[in-house]
C-alpha cells in the first residue's frame, strides 16, 4: 500500500521547480492550517542549512522539547525529511499523511516538494511537536516552507547555485534568501560577502527586525578539534560530533540561536543539556570517515562551488592527503559550475574517478565529463566508471589509503547504499 502512495508522489517530480505560494497556501487552508499550530525555526541558506539545523534539533530534544525537523534532500528514504526528536517518520505514520494528502490534491498539478512540505507541517501538527525546525528547500522568498511565522529566521550562507531561478548575482540571490525573514522577528547572519550582507540587512532593516551578524554580535574558534563559542555567553572546549572545519560555523549559528530563543523566554538554556547535545548530533554525509578494508572513506556532500571550498578547507586542516577522488554531480538546471567544482579540487587529488548514479535529478553523464574535460592536461590521472559500484570495487585494491567521495546529495546515499551492500561498511 505504501509503494502506492510512494509512486504516486514520485510523479510529482516531473512537476519539476515551480516557485510560488499559492499552491502550498491551498493545500495547508484544505489541512486546517497545520503550520501554525506550534512555533518554529526557518532557515534558509546556500550551504550548511541541513546541519545548522541537525545541530538545533539535537539542542531543543536535550533540553525537553519535542522537536520536529523538516530537511531535503534524503539520501535513503523519504522519511529521513519528517523527524522528531532524533527518529525518523515511520512507514504506517508516512502511509496515513500520504493518504491525506493524496485524497486533498488528486489530479492537481503539485510539486513534489510542495507535497513533501505540507505532509511535514501535518505530522507535525498531528504528533504535538513543541517546536520545528523547518528548513527551505531552494531560496527562501518563494519556497513553499515560507508560510510559517517563525521565532526567529537564520540565513547560513549564500553562494552560486541554482541560479536559474535566484538569479547570476549574489545580491540577487540574497534579495532571495532573505525573503524568510519576518516583520519583528530576529534573524541571525551567517559568514556572508559584503554585497549578500547589504541585502539581507536591509531587508532585516525595512522589516524592524533585529539581525545578529555572525563575526560582529557572535563567532567560533578551533581549538585542537573543540570550539570555543563567543556571543552573549562564552562556551569553552565544546565538543561537537560532526567533523569537518566548515561545522564550527554552523554550530556558532545554532548557538546564537539558542541564545535569541533565551531572550524570547521561549527555554532557558542548560549548559550540560548544550554540551550533551552536540555530543549527540546525528547528519549524515558531511565530513563522514569510515575506516574499513584498510582504507579511511570520507564522504561529504559539497555539490555546489561554496560547498566544495569549504571541503577542501577542511581537508587540507585534517591533513587528509594524498588522496583518490570519486566524484559526480548532477545538474539539472544546466548552470553549475561543474568542471569549476572539480578544479578545485584536482590540486590535492592524486587520482580522480568520476562517475554515473541514479537520480531524480540530471545527472552529469561520463559522455558530458569527457567533452568537458576534453584537453585539459590533468586527464591522464582521470578514469570514469558506470556507476558507484564499479567505482568503490575499482578502488579496493589501489594504493591509495584515503579515499574522498564527495558531490552530489544523491550519489552519497547511492554510494552509501552500495557499500553497505557489497561489504565495505554496515
Amino acid at each position: 500500500m505504501l509503494n502506492f502512495y510512494l509512486d504516486w508522489l514520485n510523479r510529482h517530480q516531473f512537476h519539476g521547480i515551480r516557485p510560488g505560494l499559492i499552491r502550498i497556501i491551498t493545500i495547508l487552508k484544505r489541512l486546517n492550517n497545520p503550520h501554525l499550530r506550534y512555533p518554529t525555526i526557518h532557515l534558509a541558506g546556500t550551504n550548511g542549512k541541513g546541519s545548522t539545523s541537525a545541530i538545533l534539533s539535537s539542542l531543543f530534544t536535550k533540553h525537553g522539547f519535542k522537536t520536529g525537523l523538516y530537511t531535503s534532500p534524503h539520501l535513503f528514504r523519504l522519511n529521513e525529511r519528517f523527524r522528531i526528536n532524533d527518529s525518523d517518520i515511520s512507514d504506517e505514520e508516512l502511509l496515513e499523511m500520504l493518504k491525506i494528502l493524496y485524497q486533498i490534491t488528486k489530479g492537481e498539478k503539485i510539486t513534489y516538494f510542495e507535497l513533501t512540505t505540507a505532509l511535514a507541517f501535518l505530522y507535525f501538527a498531528e504528533k504535538g511537536v513543541d517546536i520545528a525546525v523547518i528548513e527551505t528547500g531552494m531560496g527562501g522568498r518563494l519556497d513553499a516552507t515560507n508560510v510559517i511565522r517563525p521565532l526567529l529566521s537564520i540565513i547560513t550562507t549564500i553562494g552560486f547555485d541554482h541560479t536559474k531561478y535566484l538569479g547570476s548575482t549574489l545580491g540577487k540571490i540574497a534579495f532571495e534568501k532573505a525573503g524568510i525573514i519576518k516583520r519583528s522577528r530576529p534573524v541571525v547572519v551567517g559568514n556572508l560577502s559584503k554585497e549578500a550582507l547589504e541585502v539581507v540587512l536591509d531587508r532585516a532593516k525595512t522589516l524592524k527586525s533585529r539581525s545578529y551578524v555572525f563575526n560582529r554580535d557572535f563567532g567560533i574558534s578551533e581549538n585542537k578539534g573543540k570550539w570555543n563559542y563567543w556571543g552573549e555567553r562564552e562556551y569553552q572546549n565544546l565538543e561537537l560530533s560532526l567533523e569537518g572545519l566548515y561545522q564550527g560555523h554552523n554550530l556558532a549559528l545554532a548557538l546564537k540561536s539558542m541564545e535569541e530563543c533565551e531572550n524570547l523566554r521561549f527555554l532557558k538554556i542548560k549548559e550540560d543539556k548544550l554540551r550533551e547535545a552536540l555530543r549527540s548530533v546525528r547528519w549524515e554525509a558531511r565530513f563522514k570517515q569510515i575506516h574499513s578494508k584498510g582504507k579511511i572513506w570520507l564522504l561529504d556532500g559539497a555539490h555546489n562551488p561554496e560547498g566544495i571550498r569549504a571541503l577542501r578547507d577542511s581537508l587540507v586542516w585534517k591533513n587528509f592527503m594524498p588522496f583518490l577522488l570519486i566524484f559526480a554531480a548532477s545538474n539539472e538546471d544546466g548552470d553549475k559550475p561543474i568542471k569549476e567544482m572539480l578544479l578545485e579540487l584536482i590540486p590535492l587529488a592524486s587520482e580522480v574517478i568520476l562517475c554515473e548514479f541514479v537520480s531524480p535529478r540530471k545527472v552529469v553523464t561520463l559522455e558530458e565529463w569527457q567533452k568537458i574535460l576534453k584537453n585539459e592536461p590533468f586527464l591522464e590521472k582521470v578514469t570514469f566508471c558506470q556507476n558507484p559500484e564499479e567505482a568503490l570495487y575499482s578502488v579496493l585494491n589501489s594504493p591509495f589509503s584515503k579515499i574522498l567521495i564527495t558531490g552530489s546529495l544523491y550519489f552519497l546515499g547511492e554510494v552509501l547504499k552500495t557499500g553497505k551492500k557489497i561489504g565495505l561498511w554496515d
